[in-house]
């Protein structure tokens, strides 16, 4: 029964233990670490004063690199689209039923190609009596003129014919109109991106259509975050790769948006491509950009600083009373990019940082180099 209990104490203590904050569990653990090597140090230093016991120490190895000034640059990476400068929803103008689709979705397209149709029988309806009355006006028309150029007949007349018939030819000009917008074509070559209705369905004037992407003007489009506002510029260093099409280059920012997207709190930048980049509108793209570069930092790996209540600190090796002891440095780290980060203070060109090791080290304990 007590092996029980015991059991179900330690599963107790170990759910609770996994369940606390391992950030704040190994601060205190490292506190008690550095205040019992000081207590071990003292009562080592004592008993060895008074000759009752000799002090045998295990020796702490650790790893150093001398520091040394290098180039740090900072990336953003983030996906792109693949978009065209030439985006056009070419709308119905008259509204009907659509007779007919003549392209698909994906399909390239050539300026002037036949898109669709829309119905036109209303339109043809009332278009053929009215030729018909135009070609009666024309020729009364043209027997009332020569008439009265021979000063037969009275000026009335003649004005009458003439007025019949312009007024046909222009009903008859306004039903070609209509009758024109009956047809969609494209407006310039590209890619169909979006079809906007059916054969069949009635089509809605400037609602329904058909989208005509140009290929001609690409450009890859990113957003980021409006935290880089400001660090980012244009003519600042990005690097495309275009995974389905196998393909990567370098351009410069071409653009930088001037607002801020209210929606997802993003701003867009523009990047061309070179001109013997082959891509197609709505491909994926993966863009880096350079947004900080410093020249002469202090670089460390990022996995080797340490935190406590008051912030960064790393350790480094120095030379005291003719012993390596390991020295404490509180430092103040600035942006970090694939597992290094910067230290703008706190660290210099030429000291010795220990980064194999420093986790079994305290301030001031003695240290062996490897």
């Amino acid at each position: 029964m007590k092996k029980i209990i015991a059991i179900v104490t330690l599963s107790v203590f170990v759910a609770a233990a996994c369940s606390t904050d391992k950030t704040a569990q190994l601060k205190q653990l490292k506190a008690e670490r550095d205040q019992i090597n000081a207590q071990i140090a003292q009562l080592e230093k004592e008993l060895s004063n008074s000759g009752e016991n000799v002090v045998h120490e295990n020796k702490t190895y650790v790893e150093v690199v001398q520091i040394q000034p290098e180039t740090f640059m900072h990336f953003i990476d983030v996906k792109g689209t693949v978009i065209s400068d030439n985006n056009v929803m070419v709308p119905v103008e008259m509204p009907g039923v659509v007779t007919s689709i003549k392209v698909k979705e994906g399909q390239n397209v050539s300026k002037g190609q036949l898109l669709a149709t829309i119905d036109d029988a209303m339109i043809r309806s009332q278009l053929a009596p009215l030729e018909t009355q135009l070609e009666l006006a024309t020729t009364v028309y043209e027997r009332q003129k020569r008439l009265w150029e021979k000063e037969v007949g009275s000026e009335i007349q003649y004005l009458q014919a003439k007025t019949n018939k312009e007024a046909l030819e222009q009903n008859i000009d306004a039903l070609k109109v209509q009758l024109s917008k009956t047809k969609i074509y494209a407006p310039l070559s590209g890619l169909v991106d979006e079809i906007k209705m059916k054969e069949g369905e009635m089509a809605a004037a400037g609602i329904s259509g058909i989208r005509v992407v140009g290929t001609g003007n690409l450009k890859i489009k990113a957003n980021l975050s409006e935290k880089y506002y400001g660090s980012v510029k244009k003519g600042d260093n990005t690097t495309v790769k275009v995974p389905s099409q196998n393909v990567d280059f370098e351009k410069p920012v071409f653009a930088v948006a001037k607002a801020i997207n209210a929606a997802n709190r993003t701003f867009g930048i523009d990047i061309r491509p070179p001109q013997n980049v082959k891509l197609s509108p709505n491909m994926l793209a993966l863009v880096t950009v350079n947004d900080y570069t410093k020249e002469n930092a202090v670089v460390v790996p990022q996995n080797i600083v340490q935190t406590d209540n008051k912030g960064s600190f790393l350790f480094i090796a120095q030379e005291k009373d003719g012993n390596t002891v390991a020295v404490k440095r509180d430092v103040l780290t600035g942006k970090s990019y694939k597992g290094k980060v910067e230290i703008l203070k706190g660290l210099g060109a030429g000291d010795q940082l220990i980064i194999s090791g420093y986790q079994n080290v305290s301030n001031g304990q003695k240290v062996t180099l490897q």
